[in-house]
C-alpha cells in the first residue's frame, strides 16, 4: 500500500503514521513542497527550469500540481489547515480574492534574497509575494492560413473564419481579459460585459472549438483543429519552437498583460523551503532560463533582459508595460463567478 505524506499528514493521526512508517516527521517535512503551476507551457516550463534550478540551490524539490487559478482558490479552502500547496500561482484577478479569503501569507522581504532585483512595478502594495512573470495576451493564427496578420479582435468575426476560431472560457485570466476587451470594443466596460455576450453570440458559427484552458487552446492548433484564437504570447512562442504553424500578432488596441505572482500559503509545510522556492523563481539565473527560447515568458527581476522571440512583442519590460493593455480586476474580480455561470450556459456549440 502506497501512502503519501501530505495525506498522512492531514489526519488526526498524523505523528503516529510517519513515526509507524520510520519517518523523522521534523526533517520528511523539508524534503519537497507542493507548487501550482499553470497548465500547458507555463507548467512545461516551470518543470524543465524551475525544478531543477530549485534542486540545485536547496536541500529538497518541488512537486508541480497544474491547475487553474479558480481551481487554486476552492482547494486551499477545503483544506486550511493541511493546504494541499505550499505555493500558488495567481494572474492578479484571482489574486484578489485569494487574499480576501486570509488563505496566503504575506512575503517575507527583509529575508529574501531576490526581492531587491523586482522593480516597485512589480511589488505587492499590501505585502504579499511580488509578480513573478507578465503574460501577453493577443492573436495566434496559422500564417499558413491566414497570409495577412490579424489586426484587431474583431478580425475573429470575419466570415471567412467560420468554424476556424478557437476559445477558452471565463475560468481563465485569458477568457476573461478576452471578454472586458470585447465589452470596451462594442461599448461596454471593465464593468459592463453585456456587449461581450451579445458579441459571443455572433461569434458561435465561426467557433470549431472552445477549450478547457488556455494550454488546450493553443494545442488545438498543433492539432489542425483551427486557425485564430486569443491566446498567450508564451503558448504561441513554445508551439512555433516546436515546428507548428502558429504565429503572434498584436490587437491595434494593444495586447493585455497579465501580471502573475506565486503566493506563499498559510499553513504550509516549510516556510524556510517556500522562500527558497520564491527566490529561486526570482533570481537571475531562473528568469533567464525561463525568458530563453522556447519558454520566451517576460521576466521581472529587473536584472534579466529580454532576448530572441520576446524583441518582436517588446522592446523591454518596461516596454511592454506603457504601450500595451493593463486592466483594473479590482473593478471586476467579483464579478466572475457570474460571468463564469453565464458563459458556460450560453456560449455553446
Amino acid at each position: 500500500m502506497s501512502l503519501s505524506r501530505r495525506s498522512l499528514l492531514t489526519s488526526g493521526s498524523a505523528a503516529l503514521a510517519a513515526a509507524s512508517l520510520g519517518w523523522p516527521t521534523s526533517s520528511r517535512a523539508a524534503s519537497s513542497i507542493v507548487a501550482t503551476t499553470y497548465p500547458g507551457s507555463f507548467d512545461e516550463a516551470f518543470r524543465s527550469v524551475v525544478g531543477p534550478a530549485f534542486k540545485k540551490t536547496s536541500d529538497g524539490g518541488v512537486t508541480f500540481t497544474p491547475l487553474l487559478g479558480v481551481d487554486q482558490i476552492g482547494k486551499i479552502q477545503a483544506s486550511r489547515n493541511a493546504p494541499p500547496f505550499d505555493v500558488v500561482l495567481f494572474d492578479e484577478g484571482p489574486l484578489i480574492p485569494a487574499i480576501a479569503s486570509g488563505v496566503l501569507e504575506k512575503f517575507p522581504a527583509e529575508q529574501s534574497k531576490s526581492y531587491a532585483d523586482i522593480p516597485n512595478a512589480f511589488r505587492h502594495p499590501d505585502g504579499y509575494a511580488p509578480v513573478i512573470t507578465c503574460q501577453l495576451i493577443g492573436i495566434a493564427y496559422n500564417p499558413k492560413k491566414i497570409t495577412t496578420p490579424p489586426t484587431s479582435w474583431e478580425d475573429l468575426w470575419k466570415p471567412e473564419y467560420k468554424g476556424r476560431v478557437g476559445i477558452t472560457g471565463l475560468g481563465s485570466s485569458l477568457g476573461t481579459a478576452f471578454m472586458v476587451e470585447i465589452a470596451k470594443l462594442n461599448g461596454g466596460s471593465e464593468t459592463n460585459i453585456e456587449p461581450a455576450f451579445e458579441a459571443m453570440k455572433k461569434l458561435l458559427p465561426n467557433v470549431g472549438a472552445i477549450a478547457a484552458s488556455p494550454g488546450a487552446l493553443a494545442a488545438l492548433f498543433q492539432q489542425g483543429e483551427i486557425d485564430i484564437a486569443f491566446n498567450f504570447w508564451n503558448n504561441v512562442a513554445l508551439l512555433a519552437a516546436k515546428g507548428v504553424d502558429i504565429a503572434f500578432a498584436k490587437p491595434k488596441s494593444g495586447a493585455v498583460v497579465i501580471r502573475t505572482s506565486a503566493q506563499i500559503v498559510k499553513n504550509n509545510q516549510d516556510p524556510k523551503a517556500v522562500l527558497d522556492y520564491l527566490d529561486t523563481v526570482m533570481s537571475v539565473e531562473t528568469q533567464k532560463g525561463i525568458e530563453a527560447s522556447p519558454w520566451v515568458m517576460m521576466p521581472t527581476n529587473a536584472k534579466v533582459a529580454l532576448t530572441g522571440a520576446n524583441l518582436t512583442v517588446a522592446k523591454s519590460v518596461d516596454d511592454l508595460v506603457a504601450n500595451n493593455v493593463l486592466l483594473d480586476w479590482t473593478k471586476f474580480q467579483a464579478m466572475r463567478g457570474e460571468w463564469i455561470t453565464r458563459f458556460s450556459k450560453e456560449v455553446k456549440i
